[in-house]
């Protein structure tokens, strides 16, 4: 509740609501002549009510045009970057501190306004000194936070700010992730559970979604100790088909048992199930750091695309991934299935987590694409850059294998595909020499064979181009040596 948009603004609204409060008392019980001090208001009731009826106004009507030209101004750049720019506007610390402060002040303004009483009223006069006083101050306030804000959001649409904010949210999220070197064997190198598909032949309880959404956190703990706690099985298999990151469409499953319980899990189990599953509009970061990938990649996008065109930015998107990659060569992802025991039954659990190929997919696989379109050499460039640079942070078998795929994508594919020849020789022997690397860090024998088949490949392909025996020069460099 608290990231959400109006909360803090509410909060300060309220907060001016107390102050104003403390203020009326404080003008009904001082009788003390303050008009001689410095700062203070020594105007009449005429005056005060003037200049509080100005400064309510004005308040407002800056509130209205500022924030109107400001969402047109965010319209804008996420057109250019990503629509999720209006998201981080609306979570915005700043931007809902200086909201709620204009708000308040206008409340407080026009509270102070109703209590002044002028000669001409029935009553005796009444001019609530300190508050007009503190309205002005306040006022003063605010012309300081309309600077701030013009600077602050002059900076949120800034393409190094948007990519920095995807990855600092990104980096968060994987932080959460085991530590490789802590992780156990399964999680270091993730293969499917030998006695998984035996398990669940026989048929098994389904419960399916009551509503559509993406799944944004799921609690794993809860939904195995609600099923077990009651359950006398030795044994039992759970499969999650829909992990964080994913979208579910009301009526899919979102957990299969095996065995079924003899009498059926129970109206409350099904509920506390689903109550485990937290489900949203859109992804969120609490355990899916790939979601930062596809923001940074959907940026690159955008840069690459002939209506923006704008590579600088792709390549800085491209910097951000190569950090998370990097970074995540000292983490281990979640199993496909792992192995648990709880309340003395021993579970298999698979969950619809994504793998490396998935995110090494989300990062690379669309932006390669839309580059050979627009005909963006160089950021083709630095995307084998990027992973090349993974490639050495990253030592499983398996990941080394899926980043190999895209670099020998690319090489396999600029020979048809870039117009000039020798950009095509160029990125064809960036991804050959990438392969080459690979080979000479001895990655198995049977990642050498695919490795060695797809740069023989690259060198076939090149053959008829200018330039071309560079590339068989790097390839033959590995056997030389």
């Amino acid at each position: 509740m608290i990231s959400t948009f109006w909360f803090v603004p509410g909060l300060l609204t309220v907060g001016a609501v107390v102050l104003f409060v403390v203020t009326h008392q404080i003008d009904r019980l001082l009788s003390l002549d303050l008009e001689e001090l410095p700062l203070i208001f020594s105007g009449g009731a005429t005056a005060a009510r003037s200049l509080l009826s100005t400064i309510a106004g004005s308040l407002i009507t800056v509130v209205a045009t500022v924030f109107s030209l400001t969402i047109v101004a965010l319209q804008l750049a996420s057109t250019s970057y990503t629509p999720r720019l209006l998201r981080n506007f609306t979570s915005d610390r700043g931007v809902q501190v200086v909201l709620g402060v204009y708000i308040g002040t206008f409340t407080y303004a026009l509270l102070a306004l109703r209590i002044i009483r002028t000669p001409e009223s029935q009553k005796p006069t009444f001019i609530p000194v300190i508050s007009v006083t503190l309205a002005v101050l306040l006022t003063l306030v605010c012309v300081g936070l309309l600077v701030y804000f013009i600077h602050h959001i002059s900076g949120m649409i800034q393409s190094s700010t948007i990519v920095k904010s995807a990855h600092e949210d990104a980096t968060s999220s994987l932080a959460n992730l085991t530590d490789l070197e802590n992780a156990t064997a399964e999680e270091q190198e993730p293969r499917t559970h030998p006695e998984f598909k035996g398990l669940v032949d026989e048929e098994g309880l389904e419960i399916r979604a009551q509503k559509s959404g993406y799944v944004q956190y799921v609690d794993l703990d809860h939904i195995l100790e609600t099923v077990t706690q009651d359950n006398k099985a030795a044994e039992m298999v759970f499969q999650l088909p829909f992990g964080p990151g994913h979208f579910v469409a009301a009526g899919l499953p979102i957990l299969r048992l095996w065995p079924a319980p003899e009498d059926g899990l129970g109206e409350e189990a099904e509920k506390e199930v689903r109550r485990a599953f937290f489900f949203g509009k859109e992804r969120a970061f609490s355990q899916d750091f790939a979601f930062g990938v596809r923001q940074l990649s959907d940026i690159a996008l955008k840069g690459v695309s002939p209506g923006v065109n704008d590579p600088t930015t792709s390549m800085q998107a491209m910097d951000r991934i190569e950090a998370i990659f990097i970074a995540l060569g000292k983490k281990a992802l979640p199993p496909p299935v792992q192995e648990r025991n709880v309340n003395g039954t021993r579970i298999l659990l698979q969950v619809g987590h994504y793998d490396f190929d998935d995110v090494v997919g989300l990062a690379f696989d669309q932006l390669r694409r839309a580059s050979f379109t627009s005909g963006q050499v160089a950021v083709l460039e630095r995307l084998l850059e990027v992973i090349e640079r993974a490639l050495a942070a990253n030592e499983s078998p398996v990941r080394k294998q899926a980043l190999w795929d895209r670099a020998f994508a690319v090489g396999r594919l600029a020979p048809g595909q870039v117009t000039d020849p020798r950009d095509a020789v160029k990125l064809t022997r960036k991804a050959a020499n990438i392969g080459v690397s690979l080979l000479e860090a001895k990655p198995g024998a049977e990642t050498e064979t695919a490795v060695g088949s797809d740069l023989r490949e690259l060198v076939d392909l090149t053959v008829d181009l200018p330039g071309g025996e560079r590339v068989r020069e790097t390839v033959n460099s590995i056997q030389k040596g």
